[in-house]
């Protein structure tokens, strides 16, 4: 940030932050008071002062939208709030079924639907009978036999697990 009239005029390093406080008010008491009497001896500082004044502000801009974009939003808006009055809601619709005089249809339909499913119902999920205890021992024998087969395939398991693990914490 250098005059435009003398490009190689550098403020000083230390006073860079100093500056920029000094330009925004933000520096108080004996530091302010330094810092101006520096600014009278040093051609950089006052240079770097200049510039921050003229550049700073444009770095702040208004963000307020242009007039088309409310005029747009504002188009929009009501759109969706007259779609929203005009659509009903499904449980709205719900309300026709409740009505005096389809509630007794709609009740004799719903207990005619649980007599079918009922009904028809019985043979879709037949009930298996219970094993005996010795035929649900003969089951489980051939799992015991190789249990040992298992537990070595679960270490194995955790072996793999804990190798990839360490070449991951090996690699990071």
């Amino acid at each position: 940030m250098a005059d435009q009239n003398n490009p190689l005029v550098v403020p000083c390093k230390t006073l860079e932050e100093d500056l920029v406080l000094f330009h925004y008010g933000d520096l108080a008491g004996t530091e302010r008071h330094a810092l101006q009497s520096h600014l009278i001896g040093c051609t950089g500082c006052a240079a770097y002062l200049r510039e921050l004044g003229n550049l700073l502000p444009l770095t702040v801009k208004a963000d307020e939208p242009a007039q088309t974009f409310w005029d747009d939003y504002s188009r929009e808006l009501r759109h969706k709030l007259d779609a929203t009055t005009e659509k009903k809601l499904w449980w709205q619709n719900l309300a026709v079924i409740f009505q005096p005089r389809l509630l007794s249809a709609t009740a004799g339909a719903a207990v005619v639907a649980i007599a079918l499913a009922f009904t028809l119902g019985k043979g879709v999920w037949p009930t298996k009978d219970i094993p005996h205890d010795d035929e649900a021992m003969m089951e489980a024998l051939p799992v015991a036999e190789n249990l040992e087969f298992f537990k070595a395939m679960d270490v194995l398991d955790d072996l793999d697990l804990l190798e990839s693990m360490g070449s991951q914490s090996g690699a990071a």
